[in-house]
């Protein structure tokens, strides 16, 4: 099936902090950072076909969280493209002591869930999901360990919906952080620098055949 590609469709991207990326200070609500590349990606390249793109991320987020706002910040703008990236809190919040975090098990229950609401809600969207990305030093030293089985739910969990595609993140700052050291991809071993945001933008495009 084609991307909804068109001035009319929507494109609509939801997770925590990574994606929130300052959007509350923005004046276009799109941040400062992977969305604002699709987006002004799609922009340039595709000209007249170039959807709207809506940033849903909100910093601090778990799996938990977006399913509390799924309906009001997914289903009722009747996307026709829905981007999920979501994992990082599930795991460091856990680590860190500060809310819990969300077990495994949990994860893939709720995770699942709100994608079948997605399906019933909007028949035909096109969904796709990114791995979280990476809990490196100085963050938990443990993170990027505690957090495997958590990028591989997300892989799984895709291809047991057949999402249009599972964007390699994880992967891809692993290896970059081997390849290029010197390169501050996640400063704080979490959010991303605006390095670290074009790299995601450019998975997430390269993973749906736009690049």
């Amino acid at each position: 099936m084609a991307l909804p590609l068109s001035r009319d469709s929507r494109w609509l991207f939801i997770g925590d902090s990574i994606t929130d990326a300052g959007r509350g200070q923005c004046p276009e609500a799109i941040g400062s950072g992977y969305v604002r590349d699709i987006r002004d990606w799609l922009r340039a390249s595709v000209l007249g076909r170039a959807p709207q793109v809506l940033n849903e991320g909100i910093s601090g987020s778990t799996v938990v969280d977006l399913r509390r706002r799924w309906k009001s910040d997914v289903i009722d703008h009747k996307p026709d493209l829905v981007s999920v990236k979501i994992g990082i809190n599930d795991v460091w919040h856990g680590l860190d002591h500060v809310g819990g975090g969300t077990s495994i098990e949990k994860f893939r229950e709720v995770y699942a869930e709100i994608l079948e609401r997605l399906r019933e809600a909007c028949p035909g969207v096109t969904i796709v999901l990114c791995e979280p990305t990476v809990i490196w030093p100085p963050a938990h030293a443990e993170g990027n360990k505690q957090l495997q089985p958590y990028v591989a739910a997300v892989r799984e969990i895709g291809a047991d919906f057949e999402v249009r595609g599972v964007v390699p993140l994880h992967t891809a700052f692993n290896k970059a952080g081997l390849e290029r050291p010197d390169i501050e991809w996640a400063p704080d071993g979490v959010h991303p620098s605006s390095s670290g945001h074009m790299l995601i933008a450019r998975c997430w495009l390269a993973c749906l055949g736009l690049l």
